[in-house]
């Protein structure tokens, strides 16, 4: 065989010398160069030569780099590459397999990440900042109007974010009630009407969105809002006068026969709020609906310019004039990165301190209040997509690991005839030089062909990504792909380094130095990394890891947590436990032949022996098949866990199919028309209060939850693991101190416990009551009262109630209690401290959404119900990109499968062609070859199977308290569906047979001369 020649080694001095001349040349030209007078194709002339130089000055130093490294090596390239390009196009396989799997991710991770901060708005309508004023003394001056707006104005301009707040509005609000006769079931009720004051754009849209009558004008007179249910259930029209009262107790009626709790106010029109158009603000194309911005929760409220609407307030003696006024900031959206995420909520967090500051600088208000519903909007999304994508990443990272051990994989494979080829030329008088320069041309075609096979492939794979909506299933249309350049960018530079990556392993490997008599020897062993314990040392790892992982001190950090130590623990333990099984191997084909050479099983028993005969290739082979089935089995469980987790919390925080929040529950009638719904089996009425005391640096909450226990027991959600008792004992207990003991309460255990109080206990509590009476005597409705409370049982968790337990290191402690209704009858309280609560359960099998939307149309707002509280449902943004890593793992599995054991049979096959000759020589059958070669591959199989429904296990209960890292309450556990994963391992191990035995077939039909010539 030729040696290379000298003249190649050269060239590269030459090329330099030209380069040197042009590059000379092009700039003498450039300085001396004068257009004046020339012809216009000589101008054309000169402005090409001119752009060709500067190409030349960058294409030649690559040209130049390209003949240092591959001119040694191209003599070579043309006869090796014939005789082997059938082994570069297997080891390219697993190459093209690894560009398609970050093509895939790369591509739908961006295109979701475009798109999903709008998909995450459509559940948050309140995208706003909102400074609260709490019981300020308002005054009916336009001047406390504009100071109020103007330092709003003044903070965002300070910190030079105007542009991101091109709209606000102010508003103030005081929570009032009437007295209206309901003409249709025939009875006088007291809903709450809440008066509200403002003025300039918002007053406009609610005037110019009068459905009755005309725009309020003089200092009695209001326009009333309210629902079409609440205009045909009350006698209240335009032009009436009604009275309108300040609650000074927990029970209305205390206030009718108090004057000064009262004054009247003529009603000049009537706004419909459900036929209102959403209130527009700039930066939004959807604008946001007037009940969210006013904060509006009940069905009706007055509204009126800022100082007729101050009169209002005035005119009632008994608020002095006080109310809490409202600014509201919009932040422009269309200016928020959802790549950047961290830094857009720095800026909001940045305007909201400066807004408390400059409120309380300029306006002397000491008690101004941020409620960043913004803020809380973007944090949640990048808590709840963080942990999402970190989902994404953890299924993302084994299948790229899997994808590269296949690369290395399919090297090895052919790594024999390869070495073959290359102790020949060395042999023969080739050095490494020559041989590194080849192999790294053709790492390059490789490479190069594998790049664009893999994005060719992994875009219409991401496309249909996107439309995961759920288990194999593709119907989402909620977020279809969107290619950006940066993808691309990224998608390229990552399938580059991958590339690089498996190409120079390769490479070097390939170039190690060998004899000819290495070749053909046969090792009886494992793999030589198992003489180091790996396995050992990924399990000791993976331990040390998640024992970090879950340390409590950790718990602030979660997302970064799942997403540094979580995953990478997960991964360790995987490959871990994969490889400590892997020493059963040989131990499991031993057992495998005893018992086919008692079953006579002769061919069988002979064909068993291959795996203990080739312990390194069926090794290395049984990784990657458990690997896979592994994945297989947690894309199976981890969704499926995943989907009870999030239905049984959604039914967790509502406490019932359906919850009615701020229900008005002295509307008997209303209450009775919502049970009389189709498919509405019962109803109960639940109320929430906060009891607070404040002790110097101690915050001291007591959260009861207060219910009807006979009603309740029909309606609530509760799981036998919520308390160490059962529910009706609990409820029982509930509704025998309802007439024998007052005060009497459950209390949550962990709480109760860290302060030594145990059941049948009393615990005296003090708390802030209130009633206006105690305003003359003590200058404040507020006041400090003891009470003591007996504590009947326990229970750990319990709905819509318990959503954080904290019993150490806290300046904030809540305790959560659960009474019964007659609760109320020895607590003082304000009507707006308490939350009232309808809940509602639907018949069996009825459609929960279709019954709540059936609610929906008496006029009433805050309605949740199950079905829409569960994020992972068909055609749900949330879904897509849960089942689209799901989605990609099971391809990817069906795929690689398939791959390997073809790969695997292809090349064992090729090199045991003389014995399959002479086997046919000698007469063995199609048939008698068909069961020798296959029966190895079935023991495989069905060794990599027990192994990944093993490490299935382990992986999927690991991902899945990464997944749930953001919420333990309620707990999760574990579910497998049998029956599914039965049936997609079946597939999978029929898949991997079928690519097992094609190539089987090929072989056994071969005639004896062809395989003769592939033997030699």
């Amino acid at each position: 065989m030729k040696r290379a020649v000298d003249i190649p080694k050269k060239s590269h001095s030459v090329i330099f010398q030209n380069f040197f001349a042009l590059t000379k040349t092009y700039f003498r030209n450039l300085s001396e160069a004068k257009l004046s007078g020339k012809k216009d194709y000589l101008i054309v002339f000169d402005v090409l030569l001119w752009l060709f130089f500067p190409v030349c000055v960058i294409v030649l130093p690559v040209i130049d780099i390209f003949l240092i490294l591959f001119s040694p090596g191209l003599h070579l390239f043309r006869p090796l590459f014939k005789a082997g390009w059938k082994y570069a196009l297997i080891s390219a396989i697993g190459v093209t397999l690894a560009v398609s799997v970050i093509t895939q991710y790369v591509f739908f991770i961006y295109s979701y990440q475009f798109q999903a901060f709008d998909l995450y708005l459509e559940a948050e309508p309140r995208r706003f900042i909102q400074v609260e004023l709490e019981n300020i003394h308002i005054d009916p001056s336009y001047h406390q109007y504009n100071t109020l707006d103007n330092i709003a104005r003044y903070a965002v301009d300070w910190v030079d974010m105007s542009d991101r707040v091109p709209q606000r509005d102010l508003f103030f609000k005081r929570p009032l009630f009437t007295e209206s006769y309901d003409p249709i079931n025939d009875e006088t009720t007291l809903p709450n009407m809440p008066l509200y004051g403002s003025d300039v754009k918002l007053r406009y849209f609610v005037e110019n969105n009068i459905e009755y009558g005309y725009a309020a004008e003089s200092d009695n007179e209001a326009i009333a809002l309210m629902t079409r249910s609440f205009y045909e259930h009350t006698d209240i029209r335009n032009g009436s006068i009604i009275s309108i009262y300040a609650p000074i107790s927990l029970v209305k009626d205390d206030s009718l026969d108090v004057p000064s709790a009262q004054t009247t106010v003529n009603v000049t029109g009537i706004t419909i709020l459900d036929e209102l158009p959403n209130y527009n603000v700039v930066g939004s194309s959807v604008g946001i609906s007037l009940e969210h911005l006013l904060g509006l929760e009940d069905s009706a409220a007055l509204f009126s310019r800022w100082i007729p609407a101050a009169n209002i307030l005035i005119d009632i003696a008994v608020t002095y004039g006080q109310a809490s006024a409202y600014e509201i900031l919009f932040y422009d959206l269309s200016m928020i990165d959802s790549f950047q995420i961290d830094t857009e909520i720095t800026n909001l967090k940045t305007i909201g301190i400066e807004l408390k500051e400059w409120y309380q600088t300029l306006g002397g208000i000491n008690n101004a209040r941020i409620n960043s519903y913004l803020v809380d909007l973007m944090e949640s999304f990048k808590d709840e997509y963080g942990l999402y994508q970190t989902f994404m990443f953890s299924f993302l990272a084994p299948i790229m690991a899997l994808t590269i051990i296949l690369t290395v994989y399919a090297a090895n494979l052919v790594r024999k005839k390869r070495d073959r080829q290359l102790t020949i030329l060395t042999e023969r008088g080739s050095n490494r030089r020559e041989i590194g320069s080849y192999l790294a041309l053709e790492s390059l075609i490789v490479g190069g062909a594998a790049l664009l096979a893999g994005i060719f492939l992994g875009t219409p794979i991401a496309s249909l990504l996107t439309r995961s909506s759920g288990f194999l299933r593709f119907s989402n249309t909620s977020s279809p792909l969107q290619i950006e350049l940066s993808s691309v960018i990224v998608a390229i530079i990552g399938s580059v380094g991958a590339i690089l990556l498996i190409q120079i392993f390769n490479t070097i490997t390939l170039l190690r130095k060998r004899n000819i008599e290495d070749y053909g020897k046969v090792e009886k062993s494992l793999p030589r990394f198992y003489k180091y314990f790996i396995d050992i040392i990924f399990l000791i790892m993976a331990g040390t890891v998640w024992i970090v992982y879950r340390l409590p001190i950790l718990s602030v950090y979660k997302e970064d947590t799942a997403r540094f130590i979580g995953i990478p623990g997960t991964i360790l333990m995987i490959f871990g436990v994969i490889l400590f099984c892997q020493r059963f191997l040989p131990l499991f084909s031993r057992l495998l032949i005893k018992l086919t050479t008692k079953l006579k099983m002769d061919i069988s028993s002979l064909s068993v022996r291959e795996i203990d005969r080739y312990q390194k290739s069926f090794v290395r082979s049984s990784i990657i098949l458990s690997l896979s089935f592994s994945l297989v089995v947690a894309s199976i469980v981890v969704p499926f866990t995943y989907q009870e987790y999030n239905l049984n919390s959604a039914y967790y925080d509502l406490g019932s199919d359906i919850m009615i929040r701020n229900f008005p529950v002295d509307n008997h009638a209303l209450k009775a028309s919502i049970e009389n719904i189709t498919n509405v089996e019962v109803t109960s009425i639940g109320h929430l209060v906060n009891l607070d005391n404040v002790q110097g640096d101690l915050a001291l909450t007591y959260s009861v939850f207060l219910v009807d226990p006979i009603a309740y027991n029909k309606t609530a959600y509760f799981r036998d693991d919520f308390s160490k008792f059962k529910f009706v004992d609990l409820i029982n207990e509930l509704n025998a101190s309802n007439y024998e003991q007052p005060l009497s309460v459950l209390g949550q255990e962990d709480e109760l416990a860290a302060y030594g109080i145990n059941s049948w206990e009393d615990k005296p509590i003090t708390y802030r009551a209130y009633n206006e009476s105690m305003r003359p005597i003590l200058g404040t409705p507020y006041w400090n009262e003891n009470i003591t409370l007996r504590i009947m049982d326990t229970f750990k968790y319990w709905p819509v109630l318990v959503n954080e337990i904290l019993t150490t290191n806290v300046r904030s402690q809540v305790f959560h209690f659960v009474a019964p209704i007659n609760f109320l009858d020895y607590v003082q309280l304000a009507p707006f401290e308490l939350i009232d609560y309808l809940f509602v359960k639907v018949t069996d099998g009825a459609s929960i959404s279709e019954v709540a939307d059936e609610i929906s149309r008496l006029g009433l707002g805050f309605i949740y119900d199950v079905d829409r509280e569960v994020f992972v449902r068909p055609d749900s943004a949330r879904s897509s990109i849960l089942y689209s890593a799901i989605n990609s793992t099971l391809i990817m599995a069906f795929t690689i499968n398939a791959i390997i054991l073809a790969l695997f049979a292809t090349i064992q096959l090729i090199d045991k062609s003389k014995e399959i000759a002479t086997m046919k020589a000698i007469g063995i059958s199609y048939r008698q070859l068909m069961k020798y070669y296959l029966s190895v591959y079935v023991s495989l199989l069905v060794f990599t199977t027990i192994v990944g429904l093993i490490v299935g296990y382990v992986a999927s209960t690991m991902l899945m308290a990464i997944l749930a890292i953001n919420r333990t309450i309620p707990p999760y556990s574990m579910a497998f569906p049998i029956g599914q994963i039965a049936l997609v391992l079946s597939i999978l191990f029929v898949t991997a047979l079928v690519g097992a035995a094609i190539p089987t077939i090929s072989s056994s039909k071969q005639e004896i001369g062809t395989e003769l010539r592939q033997s030699a």
